[in-house]
């Protein structure tokens, strides 16, 4: 059976977004990108809502994104990526297949299978939808040393408890913590 993890960076004040999907207030230094091209190494399945999709190919298909993060690049390009979206209907970036309909079933399928474990990244919205379905297995979560005024909660919508063990903690030099968590 396949391991459903998230993992996603918040503020201080529990926002995974800022206005208009503002992520620049994230400090992504050399040991946060080390961190994540070894989880790349990993050989995951990626999975994005629509919004968290067009973002990321928007990014690191590019030139730039090579020039400035090469291994993420490297990685982000090369892994099998799938896209929770009812309004998409065709991904243009390379090893995405895109899933509509009732992806909480799609989702309790998948993990069934064997095959690669899968990582969301961002995504509130599936975060939150498979959270509240019982979905995922770890949660991997980066505090960002900074609080912004508005934003999207993680667990926006959640109707029910969420209660989690920590499993590990790691301090990066820049202040971002990350914390892991289990459901308990």
């Amino acid at each position: 059976m396949r391991k459903l993890n998230v993992f996603n960076f918040i503020t201080l004040n529990g926002y995974f977004e800022g206005p208009k999907h503002d992520i620049s207030w994230h400090r992504h230094g050399s040991e946060e990108n080390k961190y994540s091209d070894d989880s790349l190494q990993a050989d995951g399945i990626l999975l994005f809502g629509r919004k968290t999709y067009e973002m990321m190919y928007s990014f690191w298909p590019t030139p730039m994104a090579a020039e400035m993060y090469p291994e993420t690049a490297k990685g982000m390009n090369k892994s099998e990526k799938i896209v929770f979206s009812n309004s998409l209907k065709k991904a243009e970036w390379n090893n995405t297949k895109v899933i509509g309909g009732n992806i909480v079933e799609e989702m309790r399928r998948l993990k069934k299978t064997k095959g690669k474990d899968m990582a969301i990244l961002g995504s509130g919205s599936i975060v939150s939808l498979f959270a509240e379905a019982g979905l995922i297995d770890t949660y991997q979560i980066m505090i960002d040393p900074v609080a912004i005024g508005k934003g999207t909660p993680i667990f926006k919508g959640i109707q029910h408890k969420l209660d989690l063990k920590l499993t590990d903690t790691r301090t990066f030099k820049s202040g971002v913590v990350l914390l892991c968590y289990e459901p308990i």
